[in-house]
């Protein structure tokens, strides 16, 4: 009898035990739930994160563009503050977008991140259902009066189950890692979940009596081969989702660039015509700036270097527009065949202006040519058969005509320099600088449209607000200013009092007499922690003054928002909300974002076609089997009840005991033999007239020939 007790009391601490084990592994599983909710809401988090990161990333780097064109249109006349001042909003536009930059990695890393730990969680989770699962299904097999045989039978039931799983583990590791390495992480992670779903089926089967290991493993597998390939499918798809997406946002970051570059060359032109009326005159300022662009096109330089150089030359040269262009011609291959800048080019036809129109070839003009590379004493040796040595002599002594010394250098520059400016056109710098002046003429077009007709808008906008009606704004803007300062007045004003009563024992005239008892219970306490600290020089009532001090700063600002006058306001704020979100309720206006979202979500389903397995190639290799997503079409669809047509070579599919698959020339026989009958009912046709009878046959000869070229019988 004692023999017996003990045995019952072993099978019921076993019993026990095994319980508890068992309630251990099922409510591990809450927290792994819970763990992916909160990942989810993290990716939400983030994914919002990151599509106004990209926003503002679209936006910084435009006025990063904005602020480099500003800071390279500057002149020489620019002064250094002025030079130093677009420095600093160029440096500061680009530690903006870096930052933002940054930022948006970041994001995108934490969000890749936190994709990866749902998806390590699910399988975590997954397997923690199968072992609980099959645990729990022959827990209760046993009872508080089963015998050790019944005990022994569970414990190596579990047991065996639980080495199957470890050993599946294990295979599915390596399985994985092997697949992985041969076909990429798409291929892995579907083989590794249809493994491990196997192994995991195969463990329940072998528990449950029925089923069996066999076919748990084979309803595991398909399981599992269905959760891989739905993560490839949702992996690919936000891929497409992003790459669409980041194409529609190029698009419109690529309109809105050429819009604001067409329009600021565009208004720098619409200037330049102006001046150049004043610097040529009427009749051949247009003509002038035509030739120009067209100069502009075929060589290095750019416009805006060409419109500097003619400023620098119309004061020396301004009667004669044709010999400005030769000028600038022969400085442009000058300056191209010593290599020097768009400004050195501009310096010498500046000094070149100062020489014909004072009259001196001085040597403070020339040595801008020498100083650059262009030998102007060499030219005007050889011109006038001097030394160089008589020439610098000459020179001292104002002997040589500056008019004189122009036409030597011009024509010095145009027999030595001839056409270099055509052969650096064709070098990669000066194809990108001539590619530059053909896209500035296309954004041009954009903005001579834009400005033109944006100007109508903006003298609407001038004529009307320097009417009543911006005397009316005006009036409103004053009363708003003076709103604002009321407000941040009577604010300081209640911390002036909360402070003077504290600190210095002074009367208020704001605060009720609750407050007031408030702020002289506080000022009580100021004083004795003043008089200990003053004393004895004590941290703790050094302390107690700080904290008075904050607390009463506190009570100043709750007293000053809880004020009649405060309330007032807020209540008057909350109103126009009330009343914005009536005015617009009936609008669809506020849709617009969330459509726009909306759109953005849809993914690859959203176009006709999950799948881009059929898009005309014949073979299909095994690893884009697993990766194209081929594997979860063909599990949705296991073909149990025939597939009329294989879509593409490779196709995966489930087949099923006493199926038959035919070749494609027996397919095609059997289809010439035996043609698919096509019968049409429950329609009705309206005929009219007669061209009714073919539009009808028409249509339904297409529709059939679409079925059946689909697959369709």
């Amino acid at each position: 009898m004692a023999s017996q007790r003990s045995d019952v009391t072993l099978a019921l601490s076993v019993q026990d035990n095994l319980s508890a084990s068992i309630r251990a592994m099922q409510s591990s599983l809450t927290p792994f739930r819970n763990d992916i909710d909160a990942l989810q809401r993290d990716l939400d988090v983030l994914s919002n994160t990151r599509y106004k990161l990209k926003m503002d990333l679209t936006q910084a780097q435009n006025e990063l563009k904005a602020a480099q064109r500003a800071f390279d249109q500057l002149g020489q006349a620019a002064d250094e503050a002025e030079r130093a001042a677009a420095g600093e909003r160029l440096q500061q536009a680009q530690n903006n977008y870096e930052h933002l930059r940054q930022q948006l990695d970041l994001v995108s890393r934490q969000a890749r991140q936190t994709q990866r730990d749902m998806e390590r969680l699910g399988d975590v989770a997954r397997r923690n259902d199968n072992r609980a699962g099959s645990s729990g299904s022959s827990g209760g097999s046993g009872g508080s009066g089963g015998g050790s045989g019944d005990n022994a039978s569970l414990l190596a039931t579990l047991g065996k189950a639980g080495l199957l799983d470890m050993a599946g583990d294990a295979a599915q590791e390596i399985a994985g890692t092997l697949v992985t390495s041969a076909f990429g992480s798409t291929a892995g992670s579907v083989f590794s979940s249809g493994l491990s779903g196997a192994l995991s089926g195969a463990a329940i089967g072998s528990i449950i009596p029925g089923i069996g290991t066999a076919v748990g493993a084979a309803v595991g597998g398909a399981l599992g081969l269905l959760q891989g390939g739905t993560q490839a499918f949702e992996g690919r798809d936000d891929a497409f989702k992003e790459y669409y997406a980041g194409l529609y946002e190029q698009g419109k970051t690529a309109a809105q660039e050429s819009l604001e570059s067409g329009s600021a060359t565009a208004a720098q032109r619409e200037l330049d015509a102006i001046a150049f009326e004043q610097l040529l005159g009427a009749d051949a300022s247009g003509r002038y700036l035509a030739d120009l662009r067209t100069l502009a096109a075929r060589t290095p330089l750019e416009y805006s270097d060409l419109t500097g150089m003619s400023r620098a030359l119309a004061t020396g040269f301004g009667d004669s527009p044709e010999r400005m262009l030769e000028l600038m011609q022969a400085i442009g291959d000058a300056g191209s065949a010593v290599g020097v800048t768009a400004a050195d080019m501009e310096e010498m036809a500046r000094a070149m202006s100062r020489m014909n129109s004072s009259g001196k070839a001085t040597l403070e003009y020339l040595n801008i040519f020498q100083d650059r590379g262009v030998d102007a004493i060499g030219m005007l040796s050889e011109a006038m058969g001097k030394t160089q040595g008589e020439i610098y002599d000459m020179i001292s002594k104002g002997e040589i005509g500056g008019q004189y010394a122009a036409d030597i250098l011009q024509a010095g520059m145009q027999e030595r320099y001839s056409g270099a400016m055509e052969r650096m056109a064709t070098t990669f710098d000066g194809l990108t600088s001539t590619l530059e002046d053909t896209m500035a003429e296309l954004d041009n077009a954009m903005g001579e449209g834009y400005n033109e007709t944006r100007s109508e808008g903006l003298q609407a906008e001038i004529d009307t607000y320097s009417g009543v009606l911006g005397t009316a704004v005006e009036n409103l803007n004053r009363i708003a200013g003076e709103n604002q300062a009321y407000l941040e007045n009577l604010g300081e004003q209640y911390l002036r009092e909360a402070l003077g009563a504290v600190l210095l024992g002074q009367d208020t005239t704001l605060y009720a007499p609750e407050q007031q008892e408030e702020l002289a219970r506080k000022r009580t306490e100021y004083l004795a922690a003043s008089a200990e600290y003053q004393q004895t020089g004590d941290r703790e009532a050094a302390a107690v003054m700080e904290r008075v001090y904050q607390e009463t700063q506190a009570l100043a600002t709750a007293s000053y928002e809880s004020s009649d006058i405060y309330q007032d306001i807020q209540g008057q704020e909350l109103d126009t909300l009330k009343s914005i979100r009536e005015d617009v309720k009936g609008l669809p206006a506020y849709l617009n974002s969330y459509n726009m979202q909306r759109e953005q979500d849809k993914g690859l389903l959203a176009t006709g076609s999950g799948s881009s397995s059929s898009t005309g190639s014949t073979s299909v290799p095994l690893g884009e089997r697993f990766s194209e997503g081929s594997i979860l079409g063909n599990l949705f669809a296991s073909h149990a009840y025939g597939l009329e047509r294989v879509p593409y070579n490779g196709y995966a599919a489930l087949l099923h005991e006493g199926e038959r698959v035919l070749t494609a020339s027996q397919a095609r026989e059997k289809e010439r033999s035996n043609p698919a009958p096509v019968a049409i009912t429950g329609n009705t046709f309206v005929i009219r007239q007669e061209s009714d009878v073919e539009s009808v046959a028409e249509t339904l000869y297409r529709k059939i020939r679409l079925a059946e070229e689909g697959g369709i019988r």
